[in-house]
């Protein structure tokens, strides 16, 4: 399949004042998300420690219980496209949790049965089924990923090229002299 750009057969030329409004609003963009970032940091470190809710949380949950559909349909949105991807990201993640960024992460999203029955969910203790549908901040278990031994990496490399012990040994001797390979084996064999 060909991309746009292929498949384009005209285009309206491109002005220097489109470019400097690009521009200047990506600039304004990036100031508003360093804003932005500082602000859903704050609100979620002071989070209440019985219910896990933010001022934050309680605006959404207004928004969705109260506001117009255009508006609840702008704001699902902007949580799921800019809220989300700002508090999931590094900096964040790790202002917030410190050295525990290695095996949790901390999201605002709404309470679900998976939340409320899943193993994933670390705070599930402060949610009740009166909960279900309102946002509240949520800390979770990441996926720890074991790490691999040397020879498992080297495996799944040699697999991967579809090479085998012999084209190893065939490198190896590339790389060093039979003299060499003989010593590191006696040096292997006595320890």
């Amino acid at each position: 399949m060909k991309n746009i750009i292929e498949q384009m057969t005209s285009a309206k030329k491109v002005t220097e004042e489109e470019i400097s409004k690009v521009v200047k609003g990506g600039m304004q963009t990036a100031k508003m998300e360093v804003f932005m970032v500082d602000i859903i940091t704050r609100d979620i470190f002071l989070a209440n420690k019985k219910n896990a809710e933010t001022m934050l949380t309680k605006e959404l949950d207004r928004i969705y219980a109260t506001e117009t559909p255009a508006k609840i349909t702008a704001t699902k949105k902007w949580v799921k496209t800019r809220l989300q991807v700002l508090v999931k990201a590094k900096s964040v993640q790790r202002r917030l949790l410190g050295d525990d960024v290695k095996t949790k992460l901390i999201t605002i999203k709404k309470v679900n049965n998976g939340v409320l029955e899943g193993d994933k969910c670390l705070n599930k203790n402060l949610f009740k089924d009166k909960d279900l549908g309102l946002f509240k901040v949520i800390i979770e278990a990441k996926k720890v990923t074991e790490e691999k031994v040397f020879e498992e990496e080297l495996q799944k490399l040699m697999t991967k090229h579809d090479k085998f012990p012999n084209d190893l040994l065939e490198w190896i001797k590339t790389q060093m002299s039979d003299a060499q390979i003989m010593d590191e084996l006696e040096v292997k064999k006595a320890s």
